[in-house]
């Protein structure tokens, strides 16, 4: 019994002195990772780097200087094309599709041939005008006629202004028939041969890009129904949807900076040429019309959405090249030295901005806390420093 008891008891031992070393050596380890992440955090306001560490990333130090930048107002829209710009192909006369020489996205010139459309009426139309030729030619011979007889004295006044009358009247059926016949297509010089075809041209009416094609060998083409569409891309411009509230603050002429959604890094610039005399169907806003600069390199295409900055003015402020700004969580950050450095030893600390207008690589800078007079600023790859930091920095943009 007394044997039973003491092993009991040693067992007990063993496994109290068991525990509390378990719970002193966690608690060992949960102090010692405390102290690494303590030794790892960098603070804000005193970011240490050395002069190999400057070198080798390559910072550059500025100071924030006054500048006279162009006021801005953002505002979104589109790009568009307007109607002089899009060109339907339609038949002038119905007929069964023959042939189609394009495809869609060719680039196509004006004038043209990028279908043809047979129809047997045509042929009535070339026999009139082949008609209307024999009889003009006719009148225009009697009336040389009559002009004869009246300067040999033998003619009857009466009978030669009847001829130039009858003249007159078939020159002019032959040409409106030959205009028919030209705006068809069809090439009036060889109808006046006797030289007929139930087959004509359509042409297009600008040059462009084709789309929308419709048309297909054997079908049916009328008068109602586009077979294609001819869009001339180059003459895109743009609509800027301005709120009611900033309306006076826009001027034709004015500057205007664009960014296409779907072509980051693409930008394209343009002036105000003018704007809508009524609000966008339910809202408050109207189309400010923007006439776009030539964009090498730049697909834009009519229904392409785009995000704007329409220059209002110029004014004098605090700023930084752009590259200076870096952004992370949503907020934006400047690192400006403290003192100068010791030993080879520099210190950093960061600063937030609101950062305002852009042009020409500079931006406006507004500090949440004042800088020292004469402090200089991280101007190009603060992004090391953010990093740092522990942040993933990025330029702004």
């Amino acid at each position: 019994m007394i044997k039973r008891v003491l092993i009991v008891v040693a067992v007990t031992v063993v496994a109290v002195a068991a525990f509390t070393l378990w719970q002193s050596h966690g608690e060992a380890g949960h102090s010692h990772d405390e102290a690494e992440e303590h030794a790892g955090a960098v603070e804000m306001d005193h970011i240490p780097l050395t002069q190999q560490q400057v070198n080798t990333v390559g910072l550059r130090l500025g100071t924030v200087t006054r500048r006279r930048l162009d006021a801005m107002l953002r505002a979104d829209g589109v790009l568009v094309l307007r109607a002089q710009n899009i060109g339907d192909v339609t038949p002038l006369m119905g007929g069964v599709v023959r042939r189609v020489l394009v495809r869609d996205g060719q680039a196509v010139s004006r004038g043209q041939v990028v279908a043809t459309i047979e129809n047997t009426d045509v042929v009535t139309l070339q026999r009139e005008y082949y008609t209307a030729c024999k009889e003009s030619e006719g009148a225009r011979q009697e009336m040389a006629r009559q002009e004869q007889l009246a300067t040999a004295g033998a003619g009857v006044r009466k009978n030669l202004q009847q001829a130039r009358r009858d003249s007159r009247i078939a020159h002019a059926n032959m040409v409106g028939m030959a205009r028919q016949l030209s705006q068809m297509g069809i090439s009036v010089a060889r109808v006046a041969r006797g030289q007929f075809t139930t087959v004509f041209p359509l042409r297009a009416p600008i040059a462009g890009t084709v789309s929308q094609l419709a048309a297909s060998i054997g079908s049916y083409a009328d008068m109602q129904t586009p077979l294609m569409r001819i869009r001339n891309n180059s003459a895109v411009e743009c609509d800027l949807n301005v709120f009611e509230r900033d309306i006076a603050r826009v001027r034709v002429g004015a500057r205007v900076v664009l960014a296409l959604t779907n072509q980051p890094g693409v930008t394209v610039t343009g002036r105000v040429y003018g704007m809508n005399q009524y609000f966008n169907d339910g809202t408050k806003a109207v189309a400010v019309h923007v006439r776009l600069d030539a964009a090498q390199g730049a697909r834009l295409f009519d229904g392409m959405y785009v995000s704007g900055l329409i220059a209002t003015g110029s004014r004098e402020c605090d700023a930084l090249p752009t590259q200076a700004i870096v952004s992370a969580d949503g907020h934006h950050y400047v690192f400006a030295l403290n003192g100068h450095p010791r030993g080879g030893r520099y210190e950093f600390s960061r600063h937030e901005v609101t950062p305002g207008v852009s042009q020409g690589g500079y931006t406006e800078v507004r500090f949440s806390r004042p800088l020292r007079p004469g402090q200089q600023v991280v101007t190009d790859n603060a992004f090391y420093l953010a990093s740092l930091t522990g942040e993933h920095g990025e330029h702004a943009h």
